[in-house]
């Protein structure tokens, strides 16, 4: 990594990035062939710097949403990622929702509470995301992320994202159960990490409602952590805007001993591209919007959850997720007290994201 200046960074080859014009299974089956690219000689960023609790040489983690399968994965960690997160898996197979999966938005800042954003013909740096948390069996992905655990270097942590898939009739029982499951097969599989998916905001099953479920929650993270000890285990979670839940967030992720990461996608109709104002995608119905768009509600929230922490004298991790493109974006989250970062737009129009990152933050350009 040493000797790289900006207009070499700049200049470096383009490599492949996840399709949106095919659809998840098409991408799922079509990842990059291994970059030749490797991580062997980077540097790690110049401080101590741990993922849920273990040990990392940088801050830098990919978060779920591209990271369909081992080959994408170990594609993204031969680019700079020390910590990876395997797209969110389930206990049963589950088809994605039909394309369009990924539709590009107009980046103006999203706050909660905005009805719709508007559909642009070009991708930016913002997308609507409809995929519905798909999975395949549990006999593939056991043995997928094996593989990609075996195939990772000792330094690089692998996180597995989980979720239930409740019944027509679910109870808070059977929800837990059936987290604890999806982590224990996890962890038997080679993750180093469990993130347990308490949100999506294109789903209306309880399965993507828990960050607003503070009774249910506490008994699922309960069971879960009966299930899987001491092992690390995170939470996402969705929009939480309500102080008092808020606060109550920070003292049950203490209690569990569990790490925050936020937000899962900022909820918004989304206009069609030239159309009338009444013209919407997805059937009209609310899609998760990601990237650029919702970094102020990212940074509010993270505030707001770090002014908890403090006030509670509490120890809890708390990681970011959300429209994080610039190095000062990044050290702003950790100048704040954030364990790591999260990102999955910026890598996946640039690959080269991370180790750009990397070479910011050497001690010529770090924050120190």
């Amino acid at each position: 990594m040493h000797g790289h200046d900006e207009t070499e960074s700049s200049v470096r080859t383009p490599l492949p990035i996840y399709d949106i014009h095919q659809d998840y299974d098409w991408n799922y089956a079509h990842a990059p062939k291994l970059s030749m690219e490797s991580t062997d000689s980077m540097d790690p960023v110049p401080g101590q710097w741990t993922y849920a609790g273990l040990s990392v040489p940088s801050p830098l983690a990919m978060a779920a949403g591209p990271l369909l399968n081992s080959q994408w994965l170990l594609y993204y960690a031969r680019l700079g990622f020390d910590v990876l997160t395997y797209k969110t898996v389930r206990r049963c197979e589950r088809a994605s929702y039909p394309m369009p999966n990924l539709v590009p938005v107009v980046s103006d800042p999203l706050m909660p509470g905005v009805p719709a954003v508007n559909a642009q013909a070009t991708m930016g740096d913002a997308w609507a995301v409809s995929f519905g948390m798909p999975s395949k069996m549990p006999g593939v992905w056991r043995s997928d992320v094996a593989l990609c655990r075996s195939h990772l270097a000792s330094h690089q942590i692998l996180s597995v994202s989980v979720v239930a898939t409740p019944d027509a009739t679910p109870s808070a029982v059977a929800l837990g159960e059936d987290y604890a499951q999806c982590a224990v097969w996890a962890f038997e599989s080679g993750a180093d990490v469990v993130e347990l998916n308490f949100s999506c905001p294109n789903v209306s099953t309880s399965d993507g409602q828990l960050s607003n479920q503070l009774g249910v929650a506490k008994g699922v993270l309960e069971t879960v952590r009966a299930a899987v000890g001491d092992r690390p285990l995170l939470v996402k979670l969705g929009v939480v805007d309500d102080v008092e839940q808020i606060d109550l967030w920070i003292a049950l992720a203490q209690l569990t001993r569990i790490g925050l990461v936020m937000i899962n996608c900022v909820g918004a109709r989304v206009r069609t591209v030239g159309a009338s104002p009444n013209t919407f995608h997805f059937g009209g119905d609310s899609r998760g919007i990601a990237g650029k768009a919702i970094a102020p509600a990212v940074k509010q929230q993270f505030h707001v959850f770090a002014e908890a922490r403090k006030r509670q004298k509490a120890s809890v991790s708390l990681l970011p997720v959300g429209g994080i493109d610039q190095a000062e974006e990044v050290t702003w989250f950790l100048d704040r007290g954030a364990e790591a970062i999260q990102v999955a737009t910026a890598p996946m129009l640039n690959p080269h994201w991370a180790m750009e990152i990397r070479q910011s933050m050497q001690p010529t350009g770090y924050r120190l």
